[in-house]
This record gives structure tokens, C-alpha cells and sequence, in this order.
């Protein structure tokens, strides 16, 4: 998902990511959207809870790094 990862390996984890903003009455959440080609219904054909799992780790990751409070965290498949 990093840009500077470049192998095979990674084509299906994270395509891109972006931030949304949820308005909730007065309050404002930051949301981060990741896309993934990774299949992302448990008992679906290439479903793989373990390249999941690390997605997610990554996910946190980048939330931990922004300069930004994430509120939230979203993962939706790539279309």
C-alpha cells in the first residue's frame, strides 16, 4: 500500500486512500478510505484473512501517521 512498494505481491492490498469528512449534526469526523483489490467477504472465493489482517495493520498505520485525527476507517473494494 506504501507508494514505494513495488512487488507482485502487493498488487491486490490497497490501491489508494483518501479522506472523507462524515458531518454527524455538529460534528465533524475525519474517515480514512482506503480501496483494496483484495476480496473482502470471509467464504468467498480469494477471500484471505490473513492478507486482511495485514491490510489493516498497514491501515492503522498510516491513521497513526497523519497529521490529522482519524476518527475513523473504512475499506472498500476497488471497483
Amino acid at each position: 500500500m506504501r507508494p514505494d512498494r513495488d512487488s507482485a505481491e502487493d498488487d491486490q492490498s490497497a490501491l489508494r486512500w483518501w479522506h472523507e469528512w462524515q458531518l454527524d449534526d455538529q460534528e465533524r469526523r475525519i474517515v480514512l478510505c482506503v480501496a483494496t483489490g483484495l476480496e473482502l467477504r470471509p467464504g468467498y472465493p480469494r477471500f484471505d484473512s490473513a492478507k486482511l489482517e495485514s491490510l489493516i495493520r498497514e491501515v492503522n498505520e498510516i491513521a497513526r501517521a497523519n497529521s490529522s485525527p482519524i476518527d475513523s476507517i473504512r475499506i472498500v473494494p476497488e471497483t
